[in-house]
């Protein structure tokens, strides 16, 4: 959120705005649903947890996609997170979010003026559905939220036909036309 001057248009799977998640983390119901986010910023613990029995902690994480993810599927993912200073780097997003006072988190923010779209998965065991809608201050031109209820956290995979074509129609208005 740093440099939103940088899209013409962005689509969002599944992530709440900064200061949504901010807020949702003042409520008991959010707390318990992104309690890794607090396990996450420990030092070097994470890292060796997560590694630990064929990256069964993040292999857990994936347990609710519908249908669910392939062997094959999964070994792709394990050949991704192994690969050198992998698990850190996605562990350091979940500590940057708990870590930087919220003032200053605030502070950096900078409303995102591109048209957005927002895809959601209903059934996200991590987000509460709260947390979808970005504030219009946030995201003065937000195109929609589009609600998948049959979707978990991992929408991209439970719904990856409506997914794709969400997003082919979204940004097929920004696609130079061929001569």
């Amino acid at each position: 959120m740093h440099h939103p001057e940088v899209v013409d248009r962005l689509a969002i799977l599944n992530a709440a705005h900064p200061r949504k998640l901010s807020q949702g983390l003042h409520h008991p119901g959010q707390l318990r649903k992104s309690w890794y986010f607090f396990f996450f910023d420990l030092p070097d613990l994470p890292e060796s947890i997560v590694h630990a029995n064929h990256w069964h902690f993040f292999r857990h994480f994936l347990r609710d996609a519908h249908p669910a993810y392939s062997p094959e599927e999964i070994e792709r993912y394990i050949e991704a997170w192994s690969q050198p200073g992998a698990a850190t780097g996605m562990i350091n997003y979940y500590r940057s979010s708990v870590r930087t006072p919220p003032k200053r988190a605030e502070a950096a923010l900078r409303p995102i003026k591109a048209p957005t779209l927002v895809i959601w998965g209903q059934r996200d065991r991590y987000l509460g559905e709260e947390l979808a809608e970005p504030d219009h201050d946030d995201v003065p031109n937000l195109d929609r939220v589009e609600r998948l209820p049959d979707a978990s956290h991992w929408v991209h995979h439970d719904e990856h036909e409506r997914v794709n074509q969400l997003l082919t129609d979204f940004f097929a208005p920004a696609l130079p036309a061929r001569n």
